[in-house]
């Protein structure tokens, strides 16, 4: 376990790794404190749980849900910009890869894509006694990260492993190939039950989700490239900036200069601490637990 803390105007992002056996189903542990009002956005992820434990925090990436602070939120896959919005206080939580939704939330990734509710019984403990715990912690961050070990490694002690198919699409997806009949080629199966596979467990359409990672695999190098010049960092996959830059404003709703120009303390926080723990940003998805 390893953590670092990094405060930027005002918000303060502590990051710690979970438990070796969680590694591949869990990315990190996060704990979200913000001194005032704090407005920000998120970039497209996989999923998420958090825990409100002080103040209220509001995430909206659809339409279709609430635009009110959801206590005990359970985090969809998202293939668009979210935003955030809290008035101060803390919370904390932690990100599942494709292969952990499938294995500990165990349901139709698809049905949860861009979007925010809260988690009922997913987590098979009572999730307000869950919550009310990490209230009882204070600043004791030690005591929530053995907590979010102790359950989520139970968790995954009574769920069985995921489909050997669901573990081959993960494995041909972070090696991106060219399009979606490679895509099926590779994973040894058809193209119907790849489109079954892919938005079951990782939330959208192969196609879909060919273009978000190589979208945020080029995200993830401007976030670490001082002073980006885009055009020398974008993957040799788009066909020139242009490309890119459609890409961009899908994704993201914004230009890469708009991007450039745009406050980002909660990111900025995010992306130095896990770069402190050695933590990747280039949204690679990680490689899968061991059989």
């Amino acid at each position: 376990m390893s953590v670092d803390s990094i405060t930027a105007r005002g918000v303060s992002v502590r990051v710690y790794l979970p438990d070796p056996a969680l590694l591949g189903h869990i990315t990190f542990y996060y704990f979200v404190e913000a001194e005032g009002p704090l407005t920000d956005f998120l970039y497209p992820e996989w999923g998420n749980v958090r825990l409100s434990v002080a103040g209220d925090w509001m995430v909206v990436n659809d339409p279709r849900d609430p635009a009110r602070p959801a206590r005990r939120a359970l985090y969809g896959p998202t293939d668009r910009r979210g935003k955030v919005v809290t008035g101060g206080g803390k919370t904390v939580g932690f990100g599942l890869t494709p292969i952990g939704w499938d294995r500990l939330i165990g349901t139709h990734a698809g049905a949860m894509a861009n979007r925010v509710r809260e988690i009922d019984g997913e987590l098979g403990v009572d999730a307000i006694a869950l919550q009310q715990a990490f209230i009882a912690d204070g600043d004791d961050d030690v005591a929530g990260v053995a907590r979010f070990d102790r359950v989520l490694l139970d968790l995954l002690a009574r769920r069985p492993a995921s489909h050997p198919l669901v573990l081959a699409v993960d494995k041909v997806l972070r090696r991106r190939p060219a399009g979606v009949p490679e895509f099926a080629a590779r994973a040894g199966v058809s193209p119907r039950t790849l489109q079954r596979l892919c938005l079951g467990a990782f939330g959208f359409a192969p196609k879909r989700l060919l273009r978000r990672q190589r979208f945020l695999e080029t995200l993830g190098l401007i976030r670490i490239t001082p002073d980006p010049t885009f055009g020398t960092l974008i993957d040799e996959a788009y066909h020139d900036q242009s490309h890119f830059n459609r890409d961009f404003r899908d994704f993201m709703d914004m230009t890469a200069r708009e991007y450039a120009a745009t406050p980002r303390a909660l990111m900025q926080a995010a992306a130095a601490a896990q770069a402190a723990m050695g933590i990747p940003l280039s949204f690679k998805l990680p490689e899968p637990p061991a059989a």
